[in-house]
């Protein structure tokens, strides 16, 4: 887990996994306190070494990264993730809510906002999708403003450009 705001990669730094292992991105609702990060990846680790496909044992980790993002990943190399092992992870994932009465407002399913800093500063922000681009509109947001890309699907492509200036990720596309 990392939960200050440094390099975000940090957190996947000593994972094993290889590259080509799927991910999926979770961006939360709101920043949870230490405590609550150090729950959810509690959590999320007793998931993971038990998760399983058809019976067989998955190579995956987990993270919670600044607070604010939740990676789950699984090298299917050995073992593909099926659809009743993906909806288990939905199922961890829509736990998290419920590990901590603080944590009830908490939701890692919303995709309409993005997790943005600027490149100076250390602390990320989420913002809803709608009033990010009307801040790019706006001029408040210029193409060096870091994005998290949170369509990213491999673990190669979460390190290579997991984080990327704004002009240079899919928002750009949109104008």
């Amino acid at each position: 887990m990392r939960y200050d705001e440094g390099l975000w990669d940090e957190a996947v730094k000593d994972w094993t996994l290889d590259d080509s292992a799927r991910v999926w991105v979770h961006v939360a609702s709101r920043r949870m306190t230490l405590d609550e990060a150090q729950a959810v990846q509690s959590h999320l680790d007793e998931f993971v070494a038990g998760w399983q496909a058809h019976g067989a044992s998955l190579k995956a980790q987990a993270a919670v990264v600044h607070g604010w993002m939740v990676l789950l990943a699984v090298d299917e190399r050995p073992q593909k993730a099926t659809g009743c092992s993906i909806d288990a992870s939905v199922s961890a994932l829509k736990q998290i809510a419920s590990l901590r009465p603080s944590m009830v407002d908490l939701d890692v399913f919303d995709r309409m906002a993005v997790l943005h800093r600027q490149e100076s500063d250390a602390s990320w922000r989420r913002t809803p999708l709608s009033t990010f681009w009307a801040q790019r509109k706006a001029g408040l947001v210029d193409d060096a403003e870091q994005v998290f890309d949170t369509t990213v699907s491999t673990l190669g492509e979460l390190k290579t450009r997991g984080v990327a200036p704004m002009g240079a990720s899919w928002h750009a596309e949109m104008w």
